[in-house]
């Protein structure tokens, strides 16, 4: 199984300018604890998190993201994305093609599969 195939596709991004309490609007409408954060052109430039709303002072997104964040493309197998999220010690990794977010895979995404796969493995009684 690869990103591809758990990846959520309707991906919430932020853009650098976006003011901080837009932002936290945004991903609590949603019900999500992060965001890519893009360009004009469309490419990722950083990721926020609700800690980061929380956690640090400023105005813009710009200000507060966390630039350069961990990315995976859409053939990485789960159990890679599973272990880079691990080291990385990030809940969510964003999918990109040429630079540009076209999904994303959070830990609840990666759980969900182990779950799964255990649930399929169990032997009805």
């Amino acid at each position: 199984m690869e990103a591809r195939d758990i990846m959520s596709k309707d991906v919430i991004v932020l853009t650098p300018d976006m003011d901080v309490q837009e932002a936290a609007d945004l991903l609590v409408r949603y019900r999500i604890h992060g965001a890519p954060v893009v360009d004009e052109k469309g490419m990722l430039v950083g990721m926020v998190s609700l800690v980061d709303l929380v956690g640090k002072a400023g105005g813009t997104v710009r200000e507060i993201m966390t630039p350069d964040p961990v990315v995976a493309m859409e053939d990485t197998p789960v159990e890679e994305l599973a272990q880079l999220m691990l080291d990385e010690m990030v809940r969510r990794v964003a999918i990109v093609r040429g630079g540009q977010v076209v999904g994303i895979v959070s830990a609840s995404d990666i759980v969900r599969v182990y779950l799964d796969e255990v649930r399929g493995r169990r032997t009805p009684a």
